[in-house]
């Protein structure tokens, strides 16, 4: 059975199944008039998403916690919301984002985390997935970039999150913007390959190294975690 059709299976029992619900926000009455076919697809939709986009995130993370919930709280909708991120950020770093989705059509991904306001960065450095609260993120200098498999689901894949970052590389380079990747930033756990910024100058305290995307294959960091996914850990 796979993994996410084990986590429904176990979600499905009464208390857990209850608490997911109400946990989401869920109307009661809206399942008891819906059938079994769609009550099926109602209680996924609350556990993973619209369109089952985070099925593929595990339930928990490595500390225990509600990897899901943390998930759909952080972004409800990524897809859906990807068009607004967008526009949120500073428009030279949506240009390349844009650029390298045009270019790149079997190359899908959308924007995790764009601009944060105080209360969702705090947030972020309370879950431990950045750790300091002057991020790139705060002005919309710095951009999440989540892959998606055929099915739309978010996957945090590395060999895809390198194919990503090779393709922003190339479209910020035809426009003449300079970006730094977290693929390249030093004392990270696993690093942080979703993570994208104009490269302004770093801000005190941090220290990205050598962070510049490098589009030569050969040059990216090499894949030791096929299957991280898990935020823990992430840069800023």
């Amino acid at each position: 059975m796979p993994a996410h059709r084990r986590c429904l299976a176990r979600f499905l029992r009464p208390g857990l199944l209850a608490a997911a619900l109400f946990g989401s926000g869920w109307n009661g009455n809206s399942l008891a008039q819906a059938g079994p076919g769609a009550q099926a697809g109602q209680i996924a939709a609350a556990l993973y998403g619209p369109g089952g986009v985070y099925a593929r995130i595990p339930a928990r993370d490595e500390y225990g916690r509600d990897q899901l919930a943390m998930f759909r709280a952080w972004n409800p909708d990524p897809v859906g919301n990807h068009e607004a991120n967008l526009r949120a950020i500073q428009p030279p770093l949506a240009r390349v984002v844009r650029r390298a989705q045009a270019e790149n059509p079997g190359l899908r991904f959308v924007i995790g985390s764009g601009r944060r306001d105080r209360r969702l960065q705090r947030q972020a450095v309370a879950w431990g997935w950045s750790r300091v609260h002057a991020s790139s993120h705060r002005s919309g200098n710095a951009v999440d970039l989540w892959p998606l498999d055929a099915e739309g689901r978010v996957i945090f894949d590395p060999n895809a999150q390198n194919r990503i970052a090779v393709a922003l590389k190339r479209a910020a380079t035809e426009l003449g913007v300079s970006l730094r990747w977290g693929g390249r930033f030093r004392g990270y756990k696993h690093m942080d390959r979703s993570h994208f910024e104009l490269s302004l100058r770093a801000s005190k305290g941090q220290d990205y190294g050598q962070s510049h995307i490098t589009a030569g294959g050969s040059k990216l960091p090499a894949v030791t975690h096929p299957q991280i996914a898990t935020l823990s850990g992430r840069a800023p």
